[in-house]
């Protein structure tokens, strides 16, 4: 018992002695208790890298890339930094100190003038840039990758065009996709009613009808990544590689509405892409032969000049065309021995062919030789374009 009682008396001293030492290193202050200490412990941050931002800069088949990386957390010093980029991810070990890559909190280091490739058989895609630190932690890897989109003409599929146009109204479309098929790549319609393009980039271009006796005047446009980019497209199927179909209106001669497609294939592992150039399908509205001559006279830059007699007994002098049917007669762009200019009937396509050719002076030609059709209505179009064609090689 005496042993038991000397133990506890020995254990409470112990815990008296323990709290005297407690109270004496206590601060009280206002009721608040804070414990002195006679050393600080510094708080590590971990390293945080990240790709801030790339610009590029196309030079002629290779990308000049300027990379901003930014340390977005504790000190960085003597790391092993690895970039890789491009189509052929290369990668390089960056350096900018004697001890290897050195950034302190906050701050920034611009690679300069980086040299990245895109897939030569492809227009457009992403670009992916990323570095990694394989020896150190990095905090947050979701900002050691960025991609940049990039766009490169000229249009890797190639001659987008009709090849016909059948009886019932369906649209043989032909192009050429050379190193891409199906197994490799999506191929897709996209069509739009509306684009704002330069005429400039644009092409006449002319297909017949299955059973031959109508043509069919369209437009070939030059693509560019701003035509790309226009909300306005839709798809609307997908194709095979081969010539194939598509129908936008039982009747593609009467039909009312503009009509713009072009073809995208699309890599099935990369996303990246190669698009057509852009085919145009606007109305195609037959001239009357005073239209022909207001139009022939506007766009054509002649000089209305109606200082001459009048031998039409159709044509009255007080009619809107008069001037432009007199203007063409002067200039013996009209038969001479025609007593009647009959302005309500329909132009040809080959009297408006042979009117271009000599107001042009241009000599032997062998424009539309297939499909001229001479007694075929002209179009607005068509006359459009021979005074395009023949005012430029004048």
């Amino acid at each position: 018992m005496r042993s038991g009682f000397k133990k506890k008396i020995i254990l409470y001293v112990v815990i008296g002695l323990g709290s005297i030492f407690v109270v004496n290193n206590v601060k009280i202050s206002e009721g608040n208790f804070g414990l002195f200490r006679t050393s600080s412990i510094a708080v590590f941050e971990p390293v945080d890298l990240g790709i801030e931002k790339v610009t590029l800069k196309k030079i002629a088949d290779k990308y000049s890339a300027n990379i901003v990386i930014t340390n977005y957390g504790g000190d960085l010093k003597n790391g092993q930094l690895v970039l890789q980029a491009g189509d052929e991810e290369k990668h390089v070990y960056l350096k900018n100190d004697d001890r290897g890559f050195s950034l302190a909190k906050g701050k920034s280091y611009i690679v300069e003038n980086y040299e990245l490739l895109f897939g030569g058989d492809y227009n457009g895609g992403k670009l992916s840039v990323e570095i990694k630190l394989p020896e150190k932690v990095d905090y947050f890897a979701g900002n050691n990758k960025y991609d940049v989109d990039v766009f490169t003409l000229p249009a890797k599929i190639e001659a987008l065009g009709i090849d016909e146009i059948e009886d019932d109204g369906t649209i043989k479309l032909a192009f050429e996709a050379k190193n891409h098929s199906t197994i490799t790549d999506d191929f897709e319609i996209y069509k739009t009613a509306a684009l704002n393009f330069d005429e400039n980039e644009s092409r006449y271009a002319e297909a017949a009808s299955e059973s031959g006796d109508k043509i069919f005047g369209y437009y070939r446009i030059k693509n560019s990544e701003d035509l790309i980019k226009n909300n306005n497209w839709s798809q609307i199927q997908s194709v095979g590689t081969d010539p194939h179909f598509i129908k936008l209106a039982s009747d593609p001669f009467k039909d009312p509405a503009a009509h713009y497609l072009y073809i995208k294939a699309i890599n099935k592992e990369t996303g990246n892409y190669v698009v057509s150039n852009i085919i145009s399908l606007v109305p195609g509205k037959d001239l009357t032969r005073a239209a022909f001559a207001k139009f022939f006279v506007e766009y054509g830059e002649v000089k209305i000049d109606d200082d001459v007699k009048n031998n039409f007994a159709d044509v009255a002098e007080d009619e809107w065309y008069a001037p432009y049917v007199k203007t063409l007669s002067k200039l013996d762009l009209i038969k001479d021995d025609q007593s009647e200019f009959h302005p309500e009937k329909m132009m040809t396509r080959g009297e408006a062919f042979r009117m271009v050719k000599d107001y042009f002076e241009v000599g032997e030609d062998k424009a539309f030789d297939k499909n001229l059709q001479p007694e075929k209505p002209a179009t607005k179009n068509y006359l459009k374009y021979l005074i395009y064609e023949y005012k430029k090689n004048s």
